[in-house]
């Protein structure tokens, strides 16, 4: 048999800049700009701060997202990980059935940010990491997910690893070795969905990544065929070895996993798998308000419903990942928004009242991203809509030019201001130009008000500890 290891990090070592296609530059240009506004937008978060109390912080040259200081590497991909993935608001993969880009971009360029690297450079390192985590899901899921385990992290630190690993242009067989390094720090459990722990997982997937990839550099050893041993990665995770792994490797750098079937970036801030009721429901709002609603039916895949049947959600973020929540929501208002997931919308009585009614049944079409909303309102009429929408907006069905910038704009202005938001959005659309990752990042980061303020905003981070 093919060692499976050897061959993805041999692939994955040789993908170069010249090689991406303009489809495939333009979608990971998009992707890597909405991890890069989604980490602004949570960088003050709740979960962020209370990590912040606790996560090593020491000196370096890597920016923190959102926020004044510069940090070591390691901590800045630890906490800038944890601010990406904090609002659930970061994009989705399929067939990985998690978040590719939230476990790469904030390790990768924190690195970046250490070797000044340019923009092509970071480019062609996060489709490399990108690539090799959702072929390795192609052949672990759905056992892998199924399993429990949370595939941001265990999937995403293999991808963080992989692209560092690329940034730091480490030969194929140390790229192996870095593989089998971050095979060994694959962790992370979906039952903490929900919690302040699954952001967690995303800061570990980044710190863990760029740590193997470091370790591999300076000579560390791992078995370089982890992934497929019999005591490996997918015997450990998955509960067997595929006999043919043939489909992690046929069509590398030739058929793109990030554009078929695709990073979808997110028009909501909460768990992809609502998305299409999300949608259906708020369809069905503007003539949802001719008579109280007397019962409200959800119709999703089997599949999906697992993780996101939570009637009574305890906070804002259980509420993420309530379908009851959210079809309510989106009834109500006609969209979901950051706001919806303050305490004053989550435990409003007529929004309580209304998911009330929620009925969730099962359909099991070959559409895993199919949803319907029935709607039965009290003088007995009846109205419904469908969506199909798989995790978010893809290459098949983005989001428009305008629609992308304004959901940037809603995340980087929570932090930056006007200004300094269009001045990063133009840097990030014209990232392969970039010629220093530092000036890049630079951008991310609050503008000092003053001269004294900038002279003491490169420890302020680590004097907050």
């Amino acid at each position: 048999m093919t060692c499976l290891t050897s061959q993805l990090a041999a692939r994955a070592a040789g993908l170069s800049f010249a090689g991406l296609g303009d489809p495939v530059r333009n979608w990971a240009t998009r992707a890597f700009a909405d991890t890069i506004a989604c980490a602004i937008a949570g960088a003050n978060d709740e979960v962020v701060r209370a990590a912040s109390m606790v996560l090593p912080a020491s000196p370096g040259p890597s920016a923190l997202l959102g926020r004044a200081g510069r940090l070591h590497p390691l901590d800045a991909a630890q906490i800038n990980g944890i601010a990406a993935h904090a609002l659930d608001f970061d994009d989705c993969n399929l067939e990985m059935d998690g978040h590719p880009s939230v476990s790469i971009v904030p390790g990768l360029l924190a690195l970046a940010d250490r070797q000044d690297a340019t923009g092509a450079d970071l480019l062609t390192a996060y489709v490399a990491g990108v690539e090799a985590e959702i072929r390795i899901a192609r052949l672990s899921n759905p056992a892998h997910a199924e399993r429990g385990w949370h595939p941001t992290v265990t999937f995403g630190v293999i991808g963080a690893a992989v692209a560092a690993a690329h940034l730091l242009r480490l030969p194929a067989e140390r790229m192996a070795v870095a593989i089998g390094i971050a095979a060994s720090c694959a962790a992370g459990l979906r039952a903490n969905s929900g919690t302040m722990t699954k952001p967690l997982h995303a800061g570990q997937a980044n710190r863990n990544g760029v740590q193997a990839a470091l370790l591999a550099e300076a000579g560390f050893t791992a078995n370089p065929e982890v992934l497929d041993h019999r005591f490996g990665f997918m015997a450990a995770f998955n509960g067997g070895v595929p006999e043919n792994t043939d489909a992690a490797l046929e069509g590398w750098g030739q058929d793109f996993a990030l554009l078929s079937p695709g990073i979808a970036i997110k028009q909501y801030p909460c768990c992809a798998f609502v998305h299409c009721a999300i949608d259906a429901a708020a369809e069905l709002h503007p003539v949802v308000l001719r008579a109280p609603v007397e019962q409200i039916e959800v119709t999703l895949h089997r599949k999906r419903l697992k993780n996101i049947d939570r009637p009574l959600p305890k906070d804002g973020l259980d509420a993420k990942f309530s379908t009851q929540y959210l079809t309510a929501r989106a009834l109500q208002t006609g969209s979901i928004s950051f706001a919806d997931f303050d305490a004053d919308r989550v435990f409003d009585p007529a929004t309580a009242a209304l998911a009330a009614k929620v009925r969730l049944n099962a359909h099991a079409d070959s559409d895993l991203s199919l949803g319907h909303v029935r709607v039965t309102l009290a003088d007995g009429e009846v109205l419904s809509a469908s969506a199909s929408v798989a995790m978010g907006r893809g290459p098949a069905n983005p989001m428009t030019p305008a629609q992308f910038r304004a959901k940037f704009e809603d995340c980087a202005h929570r932090t930056l201001s006007a200004a300094a938001t269009a001045r990063l959005y133009d840097a990030l659309m014209a990232l392969p130009a970039q010629g220093s990752a530092r000036k890049l990042s630079a951008l991310m980061q609050p503008e000092p008000t003053t001269p004294e303020m900038q002279t003491k905003a490169a420890p302020a981070a680590a004097k907050e500890r």
